[in-house]
């Protein structure tokens, strides 16, 4: 609430220099009730209440000229949103600790999640591939269904293999007729193009034709590492044991779909250059949020007015026929 005539508040210090003027003035009257009343109460002074009861009027009256407002602020949100697919490696080989004894699906899908909650206008869509591809997700804001749906996938799922063109061409059918300013699409992957009916290469120029930017990110060490294999033991607990084998990447591959598609190309090995990725990809494709907000104020002045005019009738009510002063 503000005071449209806050200048007209300073009247209220005449109120205590009126009373002084008007204690020196006035002697004490005599007061004959009109109703009979105890002699207990017959002691105080009504003009006493008669007064502040005037003086409370002229307080409401005061604050009416002052012309109180009150404020209703409405905010329009013009966003250019960003639709974007993430796209993650379910293949057999993400179980690997090669990431400071974590695995690839663990790292990835942890840091995938940080950046989901650091958005808020986008729609966001979540796809999950091997030996095929599957939409989990199609673009949505409910991120709530999104991180269900990240927090579920695991290697396992789908049959295994490495199909990265069936991956990315599916998700460019996801965004391909999308009406956002920008589209992108996050492939995640650890390893290279083995099966599938899309060649990689062909699924980003795909990409590119629509104008979907591709950011590609290979995860995992190169050369020797060793896979977690899980097995129930005789007492049904979960025995876990390791076998080495070589891991190879086609990091080319990756760059040259990224560099078509006017994205760019990760190459991780740790968990911090990871986040470091997503916040990267995070910065660049931020939502366009212009905010216009509008402040309307409606008078209120009939409020104090109206109590005024109650306040002050009170008082000459008690004052004609309660308290009925005489000369």
């Amino acid at each position: 609430m503000r005071f449209a005539n806050a200048y007209v508040l300073a009247a209220l210090v005449l109120i205590p220099l009126f009373h002084r003027v008007w204690r020196r003035r006035n002697e004490p009257a005599r007061v004959r009730f009109a109703l009979p009343i105890p002699k207990s109460v017959r002691r105080f002074d009504p003009t006493r209440i008669l007064l502040v009861l005037r003086y409370v009027a002229i307080l409401f009256v005061v604050l009416a000229l002052a012309r109180p407002q009150e404020s209703h602020r409405s905010t329009q949100r013009q966003v250019s949103g960003v639709d974007l697919m993430m796209v993650l490696d379910l293949s057999a080989s993400m179980n690997i600790e090669d990431l400071a004894e974590e695995s690839r699906m663990a790292t990835a899908k942890r840091t995938m999640e940080n950046f989901i909650k650091r958005r808020t206008d986008d729609r966001i869509g979540f796809l999950v591939f091997s030996g095929e591809a599957m939409t989990a997700v199609p673009p949505t804001l409910d991120y709530g269904l999104l991180l269900a749906a990240l927090r579920k996938a695991d290697t396992g799922q789908l049959k295994d293999g490495t199909a990265i063109g069936d991956g990315l061409a599916t998700a460019v059918g996801r965004l391909k007729n999308s009406k956002a300013k920008s589209r992108v699409i996050v492939l995640l992957t650890d390893g290279e193009n083995n099966v599938g009916q899309v060649d990689p290469l062909t699924a980003g120029d795909l990409a590119a034709g629509y104008g979907i930017k591709v950011y590609t990110i290979a995860i995992g060490k190169e050369g020797r590492v060793r896979m977690p294999i899980r097995r129930k033991g005789m007492l049904g607990e979960t025995v876990t044991t390791y076998q080495w084998f070589d891991n190879q990447l086609n990091p080319d591959l990756l760059k040259q779909i990224s560099k078509a598609t006017d994205g760019k190309f990760y190459r991780v090995e740790d968990k911090a250059t990871l986040e470091n990725v997503f916040a990267d990809i995070d910065r660049l494709e931020k939502s366009e949020i212009k905010t216009n907000e509008k402040v309307r104020y409606d008078e209120i002045f009939g409020k104090p007015l109206l109590a005024s005019l109650l306040v002050l009738g009170l008082e000459r009510l008690l004052a004609r026929l309660w308290w009925r002063v005489l000369p």
